[in-house]
């Protein structure tokens, strides 16, 4: 009731906060409780939300309950809510990007240091 209120108010840093004060476990309830009338506002303020977030893996959470809750909704209206899935899709990527940097980064430095151990020994 929080987030469809919060929807409402089209406060984006109340709705942020709900957001992220939603349990995880608590992400696919809510998502399902968001009715067809502000689900663009939500796609939205998600994509918005985890542009700057460090919790990742809590928002690509929501992301997932997003689409497989209302995936038909979605594809129904593609059209109506193809802004919302544009900017979703480009945070997805960006932080797809992102954290596969740091893989590789840390996949040479593992490299690395076993090179060196072997070195040393």
């Amino acid at each position: 009731k929080a987030l469809r209120m919060s929807l409402y108010l089209n406060e984006y840093a109340l709705v942020k906060q709900v957001i992220e004060e939603t349990p995880y476990q608590s992400i696919s309830h809510v998502v399902r409780s968001v009715g067809s009338k502000n689900l663009e506002r939500l796609l939205q303020y998600v994509a918005k939300s985890m542009s700057d977030s460090p919790h990742v893996e809590f928002y690509l959470q929501w992301c997932l309950e997003l689409l497989q809750n209302h995936g038909a909704e979605l594809e129904k209206k593609k059209g109506s809510y193809m802004r919302a899935f544009r900017a979703m899709h480009k945070i997805v990527q960006t932080r797809y990007d992102e954290v596969e940097g740091m893989c590789a980064e840390n996949r040479y430095a593992m490299d690395f240091c076993e090179e060196e151990a072997k070195l040393n020994l």
